[in-house]
């Protein structure tokens, strides 16, 4: 490359990071991208209101302490960086990273076009559109583009998950965009699998499993937005362990509305409320379930005198505080599996917080519930990898409603 050519930049962001200069293209080949390619990534997606160099450190190690002169270590990746892009790109590239108001920013002279800029001129242009028709062709065109998620690989980065995020969340209003023209064209019949096939680039957006259900719901098919509202708590909780059953609890209200008239057949009904698999550990269920199936055993054992017992299990650290939640969603998915698999199939369990369990013991006492605690805890220990957590539990007896008393 001359003094003389303009140099053009092209930048794929969504999806798998590349970078594109006089038809010469460089792509991290590791699954996850690097420091140096974090900082190319970043320099590029924020070159319009380049970063203070205090922010650049916080991005690049968000709170991480693993330097004790960030500012030096800075100026070694910004080298290390400069020396990747004269390697793929000449003398020439190794300009492409000026230092320039006492902060690291991408050089302004270059001609740089990103997907993520297209992509964000497509959403608004959706938002502007006037007719179904410009609306699906528009959003059409935005769904082709994202081919992933912003800055995939990098989920060690707060700023790259925050900045995916919002990114994604266009996606889904593209999404919606379409799916409200293809209504209004009378389109419908096939609405849960344009979403089901969006979800593939997206599948832990919430928004975009509300958009399922609500087409499932549109187009009369309540056994499967029913069996999609399952799908989906038990993904975000194996995957996050978050519980979005409250997120998606007023379309939950409305499938199970409709799914109770949608047939007659006694026998349908029966077929549909039976469990799929064999029964052989304990059920899971989201709190307003297990409420529900607390307040009828507490009715039992008031009828039958039989006990009960409901148990609290915390995952805690060595000195019983809170843990950071990101920090043991693995450990939450460990406890979960250790409870499940060591109580009986008619023993119901449910997530209480992000740290919490809460679990119901019909027909056990107070020393038949610390046996089932012991067999808990064993599996957990045989398979948790963090030895500064610990699990602290209390148990009482299901307390039976209070008998109303005379009135006179």
């Amino acid at each position: 490359m001359t003094e003389t050519q303009r140099i053009v930049v092209n930048a794929k962001m969504l999806g798998k990071f590349s970078l594109t200069v006089g038809g010469k293209r460089i792509t991290c080949q590791k699954h996850r991208p690097t420091l140096v390619w974090l900082l190319l990534e970043i320099l590029i997606y924020t070159r319009r209101s380049p970063l203070s160099v205090e922010d650049l450190i916080k991005v690049l190690w968000d709170h991480s302490s693993s330097s004790s002169d960030p500012m030096n270590a800075l100026k070694n990746l910004v080298y290390r960086t400069r020396d990747m892009l004269q390697e793929a790109y000449g003398d020439e590239g190794a300009r492409f990273i000026l230092f320039y108001g006492d902060t690291y920013c991408w050089n302004p002279t270059l001609e740089v076009h990103t997907d993520v800029d297209r992509f964000s001129r497509l959403c608004q242009s959706i938002t502007d559109a006037k007719s179904s028709t410009e609306k699906i062709q528009l959003s059409t065109e935005a769904m082709q583009l994202y081919s992933g998620a912003f800055l995939e690989g990098t989920e060690h980065s707060q700023w790259a998950v925050n900045t995916r995020h919002q990114l994604e969340d266009n996606y889904a209003q593209c999404i919606a965009a379409r799916c409200e023209a293809m209504e209004q064209q009378n389109r419908t019949e096939r609405l849960p699998e344009f979403c089901l096939d969006a979800l593939e680039k997206a599948p832990m957006n919430i928004k975009l499993h509300r958009l399922t259900l609500f087409c499932y719901l549109k187009t009369e098919r309540y056994s499967e937005a029913l069996s999609h509202y399952n799908d989906t708590t038990s993904l975000f909780f194996q995957k996050e362990g978050t519980d979005v059953a409250p997120e998606l609890r007023d379309l939950y209200r409305m499938i199970t509305k409709n799914f109770r008239h949608a047939q007659m057949d006694i026998s349908f009904v029966r077929e549909e409320l039976q469990e799929t698999s064999r029964i052989k550990n304990a059920y899971f269920c989201d709190f307003e379930v297990f409420r529900n199936l607390y307040r009828v055993e507490a009715r039992a054992c008031l009828r039958s005198h039989d006990p009960a017992t409901i148990i609290l299990m915390t995952l805690a650290m060595a000195d019983g505080s809170a843990p950071e939640s990101g920090s043991v969603i693995r450990e939450q998915n460990v406890l979960k599996s250790a409870i499940i698999s060591s109580l009986r199939g008619g023993d119901i369990v449910t997530s209480y917080s992000d740290t919490q369990f809460l679990i119901l013991l019909p027909q056990a006492n107070i020393k038949d519930s610390e046996k089932a605690i012991k067999r808990i805890m064993t599996s957990y220990h045989k398979v948790c990898r963090n030895k500064d957590l610990q699990i602290l539990y209390k148990l009482l007896p299901v307390e039976a409603p209070a008998k109303p008393q005379d009135s006179f």
